[in-house]
Parts: C-alpha cells; sequence; structure tokens
C-alpha cells in the first residue's frame, strides 16, 4: 500500500420523509467507519430540506474528511458514489502501476456495466413504446389529487 491520504467527501441523499433520510445518512457514516484501514476525523449531516417543486421531498448531504490509503478510497468512490471528493493531504500523490491499472480496469468495467444497462432500459422503452403505439398496450391516464 502506499501513503495515506486525507480526503473530504460529500454523500448525497434524497427521499422521503426528512427523518428517513438523515438516518439513512447516518447509518452510511457508520458503515464507513467499520471500513477497514479508514479512519474518519469528521463528520456533518446537514439537516434535511424540501426540494423545491416536489411534494414531500427532501434532500440532505454528509460532509466526511477522513484517512486512509488511495486505492481505498478509490475502492470507497466506487461503493459510496460521493457526489464530490477533495483529497486534502498530501499534496502530491505516488501510485504504482498496478494500483492504477486497477482502479483504471475496474473503472472500465463499471461503465461497461453502465453502458450496458442503459443500452436494455433503451431498448425496453422502444419496444414499449411501439407496443403503445400499435395499440397492444392501454395506458391510464392517472387522476389528480384534489387538495
Amino acid at each position: 500500500m502506499t501513503e495515506k491520504v486525507q480526503a473530504v467527501l460529500i454523500l448525497e441523499i434524497l427521499g422521503r420523509p426528512a427523518e428517513y433520510i438523515k438516518k439513512t445518512l447516518s447509518e452510511i457514516v457508520d458503515k464507513l467507519k467499520e471500513e477497514k484501514d479508514v479512519s474518519v476525523i469528521n463528520k456533518k449531516i446537514a439537516e434535511p430540506k424540501p426540494v423545491e417543486g416536489q411534494e414531500n421531498l427532501f434532500t440532505s448531504f454528509a460532509e466526511i474528511e477522513l484517512e486512509t490509503f488511495l486505492e481505498k478510497l478509490m475502492a470507497i468512490c466506487f461503493a459510496y458514489m460521493p457526489s464530490h471528493i477533495e483529497i486534502v493531504k498530501p499534496e502530491e500523490l505516488k501510485i504504482s502501476n498496478a494500483g492504477l491499472n486497477s482502479f483504471l480496469n475496474e473503472l472500465i468495467s463499471r461503465l461497461h456495466k453502465y453502458d450496458e444497462l442503459v443500452k436494455a432500459l433503451m431498448i425496453e422503452r422502444q419496444t414499449l413504446a411501439k407496443a403503445i403505439k400499435d395499440g397492444e398496450v392501454k395506458t391510464q391516464k392517472r387522476k389528480k389529487k384534489k387538495n
């Protein structure tokens, strides 16, 4: 392993109810604390706020400062999908060819999986749209709720 790095991650969540997303963020931070070779230095969980234009939908985020090895930080990025990451220390990083190769191959593998999923969903959408157009599937209009 290489030297340790100190980083700040932002994890965002969207959902309902507000209490649930706050609890979920707290559980995610607790899970991160239990990761091998990870030391959580500081954490802040923001109070959930309503999403503008959406009924009963909330958003919140956690700011987590941690220390770990660079390779572990890369794995954390894949596992927890932070919306932002900033490496605070050290100013310059050193990574082996093997470490970089491993990271890049994992990145490529995930990108291929996402690409495959998107293509499958597009085909399903096209098939469903054609079936609706051909009258094979009937659609129902949703009734609007009275306020």
